[in-house]
């Protein structure tokens, strides 16, 4: 049943990221003024370049999470890229970088998925 919602959660989590880089992708004009980054010079190529990462992560968090058996160092990874996408925004905002409503959605998506991958990793056991 862990490994089931392992999958589930990674397939979801990857559609997110995939469909937020591709936002990144489509319109980063209007993703510099949402994520506060209007006034700083070449904002959108970095969002663009962000974009693209975070294609690249969510499909293969989905495609690691439709067969965990043969990619289990995904769930590794996507418990790092969760924490790390959780924690850097958090910092941002404790150096005074960012506003809060800034970064609210991520910080919550992550810490959310954050958990669920460290509560559906597989354990070991003892038989």
């Amino acid at each position: 049943m862990r490994n089931l919602n392992l999958k589930i959660a990674l397939i979801i989590y990857g559609a997110i990221y995939a469909a937020y880089g591709i936002i990144m992708l489509v319109i980063p004009d209007r993703m510099t003024e949402f994520s506060g980054f209007e006034t700083m010079a070449s904002a959108e190529y970095f969002l663009v370049l962000l974009g693209g990462a975070s294609i690249a992560a969510g499909v293969w968090f989905i495609m690691s999470g439709l067969n965990l058996a043969a990619n289990a160092s995904t769930a590794k990874f996507a418990v790092l890229w969760s924490a790390i996408m959780l924690i850097a925004p958090l910092f941002s905002l404790w150096l005074d970088y960012i506003d809060f409503g800034h970064i609210w959605f991520l910080v919550v998506i992550n810490a959310i998925f954050c958990g669920a991958f460290l509560l559906f990793y597989p354990r070991l056991t003892d038989d």
